[in-house]
């Protein structure tokens, strides 16, 4: 069944999905970073985390239906910037601001979140070709950073010649990729219409 035959509801359930399996493995790339010193609590992980990719992943659902339908998409720039939250929720966490000026630990969750809405808008190829570009390589080089990383934070536990390194440092990209496929639909027009049909 396509989004097209869906009602907009489930639409939106199958966007809860999908967050909420981005997150958990977003959460758990940076829980394979830090190694036994990572927490899982309520508030940390399901409060600022994975709630808000649920909730953006409710919207994404409903902004596609809404164009796979020929609909106009109210409120467009307020859904494309949502991502943002996923940079911003995780500071509300006690002592949070603190540590990021402490250690610019956090500041991570900024670069992905910008990322994913610069690589949604390079992908859904909508506007000036030079702005696309410039957005993609950028959003490219987050991914890029996001594997790149894992040796040097993990340390040789996670070193990319070892399975867990590899596999922490391929969720790592995959995960901002993903991100921006599905930043992608509110910058996406609606489909053509066949006139000779």
């Amino acid at each position: 069944m396509g989004v097209t035959m869906m009602p907009a509801g489930a639409a939106a359930a199958v966007g809860v999905a999908v967050g909420l399996t981005w997150a958990a493995g977003f959460r758990e790339y940076m829980a394979s970073l830090v190694g036994t010193e990572s927490k899982v609590t309520w508030f940390g992980t399901f409060g600022t985390i994975l709630m808000p990719a649920a909730a953006i992943g409710a919207l994404f659902g409903w902004a596609e239906h809404r164009r796979a339908n020929g609909e106009d998409l109210p409120l467009r720039r307020a859904i494309a910037a949502a991502p943002i939250a996923l940079g911003v929720l995780p500071l509300t966490r006690p002592g949070a601001v603190a540590t990021l000026r402490k250690t610019g630990e956090g500041s991570a969750a900024s670069g992905v979140a910008l990322a994913a809405i610069g690589g949604g808008y390079a992908v859904a190829g909508r506007g000036p070709a030079w702005t696309r570009v410039a957005t993609g390589v950028i959003a490219a080089a987050v991914a890029i950073g996001a594997a790149a990383s894992v040796p040097s934070i993990g340390g040789s536990r996670l070193a990319l010649s070892k399975p867990r390194g590899a596999l922490t440092a391929a969720l790592g990209a995959g995960s901002v990729l993903t991100l921006a496929l599905a930043a992608s639909v509110p910058f996406r027009g609606r489909p053509r219409t066949d006139s000779s049909q």
